[in-house]
């Protein structure tokens, strides 16, 4: 069975999520943990010109993917899609002064700051991508809202989201309020390593296979409780400890 046009958009940003991967695991070495005021402020240009070109990459997939989303849904009028900009290097510097705190310590982990900064640089650099479709939601008449699509394996939080369909568009109505199936800011929760991505609806939503299975495990296992006991429940129905 061939990808819908909404899988196929997540995966097209995944393979830009690896290739990033593997650029900021080429640039690790260039971070002497033990000379860190002189290294660290260049390893953090480095990294923040990656995720400069891959936000931008992002951002374009994502405008053309609406677009050609638009098109096949027979939208009425036109509307023209802005790309979100790359994010700005401070809160690139940021994210990697958090990332990397701890290798100021005596004892310096530097495998589990590896990891943090790659969570970061991915999540920056995949930003663009799901504000610009966000972002063309809110300001296209023609769409109804946006719907959640989960990569492969993704946590029982980002599923839960998932299983909510299509019900975000505005501010007021976009996520997640004491634990349950509530309110959320739009754009928010995209955790460190989340390749979660956004599907523009414009007509019925309809959700695939695999979201329907996860709804219906939602109301099976979540029968009875509410806010984090609720997600607890999910959480191990689908097996995620």
């Amino acid at each position: 069975m061939a990808a819908s046009p909404a899988a196929e958009h997540q995966a097209a940003q995944a393979s830009l999520a690896t290739l990033l991967a593997a650029r900021v695991a080429a640039l690790w070495p260039q971070l002497d943990v033990a000379a860190l005021h002189a290294s660290l402020p260049r390893f953090t240009a480095v990294l923040a010109a990656l995720v400069t070109r891959y936000g931008t990459a992002s951002a374009a997939v994502a405008a053309s993917y609406y677009e050609s989303a638009r098109l096949a849904a027979g939208a009425a009028g036109s509307f023209t899609v802005v790309p979100v900009d790359a994010v700005a290097l401070e809160q690139v510097a940021a994210s990697v002064k958090w990332a990397t705190r701890d290798l100021w310590s005596s004892s310096p982990d530097t495998a589990a700051a590896a990891v943090k900064v790659a969570g970061v640089a991915e999540r920056l650099a995949l930003q663009p991508g799901r504000l610009t479709i966000e972002g063309a939601v809110l300001a296209d008449r023609a769409a109804r809202g946006w719907a959640r699509v989960p990569e492969p394996g993704a946590c029982a939080f980002c599923v839960m989201l998932a299983t909510r369909g299509a019900v975000y568009h505005t501010q007021r109505t976009a996520g997640v309020a004491s634990g349950t199936r509530g309110t959320q800011a739009a754009g928010e929760p995209y955790h460190d390593h989340c390749r979660c991505h956004v599907e523009p609806v414009f007509t019925a939503y309809e959700p695939s296979a695999q979201v329907r299975q996860w709804q219906a495990l939602w109301e099976k296992s979540t029968a009875g409780h509410s806010g984090k006991a609720a997600i607890a429940a999910f959480r191990q129905a689908l097996g995620h400890n």
